[in-house]
């Protein structure tokens, strides 16, 4: 081979390697989805981001803002976000075009991470304004959550079956801006489905005593009746002004870390032994307190993995690498 032509093979070998580096350097750049600022998810997105990126050499994580777990479910599928928050329901509701996604195709392409957090589904009010359950919303401005969010999924189940829908005025704002209005008096109530204490609730019995309301036990039981990763719980909210030692009825599930299936698995594989690593538990929970439930439950057993199964959920293969290192059962 001549000097000339011996060049060319170099550079051309060159030039792949260097579009190979460029390759790899941007798959190791992902986003999660977690839900806008107000809520427990966008915290805990957050610190999920900041776990890995503060230790990993490999994987750089960004927080984006999103509407909530519905379009997190989305965007996830669509692999618009490599990795988001969401719960096994809507991961089973994507897979069967069931409402809220009765109009886009079936979709099985979410992979499971590992289990973050339990929510308990909240409506807030003041005590000034006289609302004591979800009747009294008729003729109320009430937040109903981001379109795209599971609030409004939720809020609009309740309100459909008790058949007031109609009756309330309704608004779409985020979280954040949902507990400053209520602040100021332009909302009576808001939702959000969270950890307790939520950030965006907290932040508002700060402001004045307020009540948190109980879900009727009749439509409790067309929640469970609707998916089994939903379950009645009588949440304590002493957290809150003007609810200590006091519960409320409700219904809860589990959030997960989920990804797209066509994130490379060593990736995965970084981003969940980074998060569920030992040496990152307290700045986690530092972060989100919500995040002790998760990593409490990844840490005990592998039972999170059945749950995701219920789903139809499977484990994303980088996942499945570490928790089998654990010794739980992947398959």
């Amino acid at each position: 081979m001549n000097t000339r032509k011996r060049f060319f093979v170099m550079a051309a070998a060159l030039a792949v390697g260097g579009l190979f580096a460029a390759q790899v350097h941007a798959a190791a750049n992902i986003t999660i989805v977690g839900a806008s600022k107000g809520a427990g998810a966008f915290r805990m997105a957050a610190g999920l981001a900041e776990a890995v990126n503060k230790t990993s050499k490999t994987v750089n994580v960004t927080n984006r803002e999103s509407k909530g777990f519905v379009a997190n479910t989305r965007l996830v599928a669509n692999g618009r976000s490599e990795i988001g928050m969401t719960n096994g329901i809507f991961v089973d509701f994507i897979q069967r075009k069931h409402k809220p996604f009765h109009k886009g195709k079936a979709m099985n392409t979410i992979r499971g991470i590992g289990p973050v957090s339990t929510s308990w589904f909240q409506v807030t009010t003041f005590h000034k304004s006289g609302i004591k359950n979800y009747y009294d919303l008729a003729g109320k401005r009430v937040n109903m959550g981001p379109r795209g969010s599971s609030t409004l999924f939720m809020l609009k189940f309740i309100t459909d079956n008790i058949g007031i829908t109609g009756k309330i005025r309704k608004d779409y704002l985020g979280w954040a801006q949902a507990a400053t209005n209520m602040i100021d008096g332009k909302l009576d109530a808001f939702a959000i489905p969270n950890p307790v204490p939520a950030p965006a609730i907290l932040r508002a019995s700060r402001s004045a005593p307020l009540r948190i309301l109980s879900i009727p036990d009749e439509v409790r039981d067309k929640f469970v009746a609707m998916s089994s990763g939903y379950y009645k719980a009588n949440k304590d909210a002493s957290a809150y002004q003007g609810m200590k030692g006091k519960k409320f009825k409700t219904v809860a599930y589990t959030i997960f870390a989920v990804a797209n299936e066509k994130v490379p698995n060593d990736v995965i594989y970084e981003v969940t032994s980074r998060v569920y690593a030992k040496a990152n538990r307290d700045f986690l929970i530092n972060v989100f307190k919500g995040w002790k439930i998760g990593l409490d439950f990844a840490s005990k057993s592998g039972e999170f993995i059945k749950q995701m199964g219920d789903f139809n959920m499977k484990l994303h293969p980088g996942a499945a690498r570490y928790w089998k290192a654990k010794g739980y059962k992947t398959d």
